[in-house]
């Protein structure tokens, strides 16, 4: 069952001005429909078509492929112009539909995140695609396809200032000077082509030296995307890139197998059907997954870089399909950590987050916030984006938990020993502020689960599981879960009370000073201003009040079992 996405609802502000997407929008958008055209009339006609293949036809399906060209071209057009979007204070919006219309709206409040994607076809054209990511599971996004991929940054900036509850950029401002060809902003341009010179060295150096400074700025410009404001977190080299896909035992065995399975499935087709152009027609798509997994776990990594700013952490991504995400640290809903055994040498980790609204289904990498990192470029991504844990040191908490093996590890653990793979591998950790998980036996794999970020607790009973005296705890978020298996009933029931009681409170006190006020007060009685004493406010009743959250603790039961 798809997620639910943006809801569609009317305009908050009827008076917002709407803009069109770029005019050459529908050259990007047509292709799709050829595409589709060209896979039902081939997909079970191969054979037939190159058996019978002539000039004369195929000069006729060249005149119908053009006219299917223009057809699409001309609908995609006229979906461009009934397709409008705004961006107001209270979220974004996108109209669209000719004949029977269609309103998308993403609230502010459920806006999670803002990311620029750049397909092959729309960079090739210099478009870029702002995608805002709405809280409610995978695929529940808004769409603004396509804009100027110089002008993408003000759509963007615009909806996450309006997502951090700070005004919109006034509609009637100046237009926005068109940046240079190369991507740099205007006021780069002319910093860098003018100003005041500072020393005593000789106009030529200086001007050589400009010139490099501006050479190199703008180069660093257009690889990265424009991802070149704030602090620098990690930015991943291409060798390390390589040589850790090498160094992943789960990469080459998927990489071994799949080889395995296209060759097996070649030579079974070719031996019952024999050699000829439509067998080879029809194996195509079997042959070239094995070259499109391994483009596809370079692609998801390539040219990473990551920077922190004021808006969180924003990341840059891909070699043909180029990605933009920005991630505020308080969005995340749970952190994946994994270290394959080869990459224990070098310290290398890889860091995944769970965005609500932001799924990797296609492998674009988009969960990624550290596709190989080193220790220091963990440290500085986890202590930039992780919830505390609740200890003296998290960031050595957690550098122990991935090093130590689970056996040595303080916690929760399944005492059938029947599951003997499972008491050695996998232990959970109540810890004061997160749920930590750990398993895994060549690879390992740390989740951390903020415990202000528990939605949902589920308890999973059975009779071998009463028979063997254990418990299955699912613990949900928004968009994820987590299972702890088989664990001693006490301790199951233990950590459920506990978490239940996180659940009920954490969330609900932590942001309580930026809580919506009531636009309706008694007469002659002000709305009481955000920290103020309930207690003093003219009509309040401090017996009503609701009590104080209680402060997560140690999980009772949480005793080591053997």
């Amino acid at each position: 069952m798809t997620a639910p996405g943006p809801e569609p609802a009317p305009d908050p502000v009827p008076g917002a001005p709407r803009h069109r997407t770029h005019p050459i929008t529908p050259l990007v958008t047509g292709w799709k429909v050829v595409v589709g055209v060209i896979a039902v009339l081939t997909a079970q006609n191969i054979a037939q078509l190159a058996n019978e293949f002539t000039i004369r036809r195929a000069l006729i399906g060249l005149g119908i492929l053009l006219l299917v060209v223009l057809v699409a071209i001309v609908l995609s057009a006229l979906s461009w112009w009934f397709t409008t979007y705004a961006v107001d204070e209270d979220g974004v919006s996108v109209h669209s539909g000719m004949i029977s219309r269609s309103r998308e709206y993403a609230p502010r409040a459920r806006i999670e995140s803002v990311s620029i994607e750049r397909p092959p076809l729309a960079r090739l054209l210099g478009l870029a695609k702002v995608r805002v990511e709405v809280a409610g599971g995978g695929e529940s996004y808004l769409d603004i396809e396509y804009v100027s991929s110089a002008r993408a940054e003000e759509p963007r900036l615009g909806i996450l200032e309006v997502a951090a509850g700070t005004p919109a950029p006034p509609t009637d401002a100046a237009p926005v000077e068109a940046a240079p060809a190369d991507g740099t902003s205007a006021e780069a341009s002319t910093a860098h082509a003018g100003g005041p010179t500072e020393g005593f060295s000789a106009p030529g150096r200086q001007d050589a030296r400009g010139a490099a400074h501006e050479h190199g700025g703008r180069l660093e410009e257009v690889l990265y995307d424009g991802v070149t404001d704030g602090e620098l977190i990690a930015r991943i080299p291409t060798e390390r890139l390589v040589r850790s896909l090498v160094r992943d035992l789960g990469f080459l065995t998927g990489l071994v197998m799949g080889v395995v399975g296209v060759v097996v499935a070649v030579l079974l087709a070719l031996w019952q059907e024999g050699f000829s152009i439509a067998i080879l027609a029809a194996l195509a798509p079997t042959a070239i997954a094995v070259p499109k997994y391994v483009f596809g776990r370079i692609d998801s990594g390539w040219g990473f870089v990551s920077r922190f700013s004021e808006r969180g952490s924003r990341m840059r991504r891909g070699l043909a399909n180029t990605r933009t995400d920005n991630i505020a640290a308080g969005r995340i809903q749970r952190f994946d950590l994994r270290r394959p055994f080869l990459w224990r040498g070098p310290g290398w980790t890889a860091v995944s987050a769970t965005v609500a609204g932001i799924d990797d289904d296609d492998g674009n990498g988009a969960t990624s916030v550290l596709p190989v990192g080193t220790r220091e470029e963990s440290r500085q991504t986890l202590g930039r984006l992780s919830a505390p844990l609740g200890t003296d040191d998290d960031l050595a908490t957690i550098e122990h938990l991935l090093t130590a093996r689970a056996r040595d590890l303080p916690g929760l653990r399944t005492p059938v020993r029947w599951y003997w793979i499972a008491r050695r591998t996998e232990v959970s950790i109540l810890s004061p502020g997160a749920l930590v998980h750990r398993s895994g036996l060549v690879s390992r794999k740390l989740s951390i689960v903020p415990r202000e970020r528990i939605q949902e607790l589920r308890l999973e009973d059975g009779p071998l599981a009463r028979r063997l005296g254990v418990l299955d705890l699912h613990v949900e978020g928004a968009g994820d879960s987590l299972l702890l298996e088989n664990l001693r009933r006490e301790d199951a029931l233990a950590v459920h009370a506990v978490l239940a009681a996180d659940a009920r409170t954490l969330r609900r006190y932590r942001d309580r000073e930026s809580w919506p006020r009531p636009a309706l007060a008694p007469v002659g009685a002000a709305a009481p201003a955000p920290g103020s004493d309930p207690a003093s406010v003219p009509g309040s009743d401090p017996e009503h009040e609701s009590p104080a959250a209680p402060a997560p603790g140690p999980c009772p039961g949480g005793q080591e079992t053997r």
